[in-house]
Parts: structure tokens; sequence; C-alpha cells
């Protein structure tokens, strides 16, 4: 995919013009980084934004007992670092290589030219982050309410794909504990959970690969 077509379909430039998504075309640089690369880490001070030319990322959490949460699996077409590119603040969390990545590179002095030039893209991004903001207080509010249970349920669902007949298929390949820093609990949790719905026959497990059999019960 060409550098002008990611840009283009990115949640934050999907509303410029063609012209400004020629002149940002032109502003970014390639890097490629490999699997298990540290991109960006939680407190380092970087300023540069980064789009998904070719691979997967997890943007992570650290807590005060070393224990590591998944904010999210970013993938080709996705962005992060933009809240650095914009305000110069300590990067917020970690974010690192699943494998090897191709990048493409914003740096922040070229950004801030480019919006002040461009006062229509600038627009655009402060709409964006608007919607980010909500995205993030909704997902925040959710989780406020809603039991681990629950919280699995709606992760199953949310990654899952149609397959054969009326089934879905979650094709992560994620392990127990890496669904449990998704959804903010413990690995012997998602371990006892998925054994109770495999063994009722909601769903069946072969290869880290989950096959919801039948609606998923709305509690336990």
């Amino acid at each position: 995919m060409q550098t002008i077509d990611i840009l283009k379909n990115n949640d934050l430039f999907s509303g410029l013009k063609d012209n400004e998504l020629k002149i940002l075309a032109n502003l970014t640089r390639q890097k490629i980084v490999t699997k298990n690369t540290f991109i960006i880490k939680e407190g380092e001070i970087t300023t540069e934004m980064y789009l998904i030319k070719k691979g997967r990322v997890d943007v992570m959490l650290n807590n005060h007992d070393g224990k590591e949460l998944i904010l999210s699996t970013l993938q080709e077409g996705d962005s992060f670092g933009e809240l650095s590119l914009l305000d110069g603040k300590p990067r917020s969390a970690n974010v690192i290589a699943l494998e090897e990545c191709v990048l493409l590179v914003i740096h922040k002095s070229d950004f801030c030219e480019f919006l002040s030039e461009n006062s229509y893209a600038a627009i655009q991004v402060i709409k964006y982050l608007c919607q980010k903001l909500r995205i993030t207080n909704s997902i925040a509010y959710s989780y406020a309410l809603m039991d681990v249970y629950e919280r699995l349920r709606k992760y199953l669902y949310s990654v899952a794909q149609p397959g054969a007949g009326d089934k879905l298929v979650v094709l992560t390949g994620l392990t127990h504990k890496e669904i449990a820093l998704k959804i903010c609990t413990g690995r012997e949790v998602v371990t006892r959970t998925l054994r109770w719905l495999e063994k009722e026959q909601y769903l069946s497990i072969e290869n880290k690969t989950i096959t919801i059999n039948k609606k998923l019960p709305s509690s336990l």
C-alpha cells in the first residue's frame, strides 16, 4: 500500500484534502523495526508519530506491581504516538512490535509546520482527537461497570470473524495470559472461564484458535 493510501485510510487523516495528503506523504520517513522491539517506552520524551505500513504492535501499560495491561493491538493502517507529537509530553504507554514492522514516521517539527500552513487539516485533527476522547471515555465507563466475564465475552465478540455456518472464529492466536492482559484480569480467571465455556460446548479451542459454536451466555 502506498503512503498516501495509508494516510487516506487512517482515521486521523481521512478528512484531509488530496493536496494536504500529498504534502503530508512527502513528510513521512520509513523505518523498519524487528520483532519484540520497543518502538516507544512509557515515560520517555520522544515526539514522533507512527503509521503501520506492515506488521502488528501491542500498546501496553505497566502498573506499580510490574503487571502488564495490553490496551490495544494495532495493525496495518493504524497509527500511534500522536499525543506526544502534538503536546510534547512524555509517552503514556509502551509500544512493542509483535513481528517485523515497516513504519511511516512523522516528526513533530514537520507536522506542526504542516498544521500551521493548513488550517483545514488542523481542524480535522482536532475533530479526530475529540472523537478519540469520546471513545476512550466510553471504554472506561464500560469496563468500570462490567464484571470479568462480561469483559471477556465482549472482547471475544470484538475480535471474532465469521466461520462455517453460524459459528464465529477468533484467529488472533493469543495465549490466556495475553487475553487476560487485554481485559484487566488474571490468567487463571481466563483459563477457568474458557474451560467452562468449552465444557458447556459454547466454544471449542484448538491450537489457540477459539471457535464460538453458539451464542455465549449473557452471564455465568
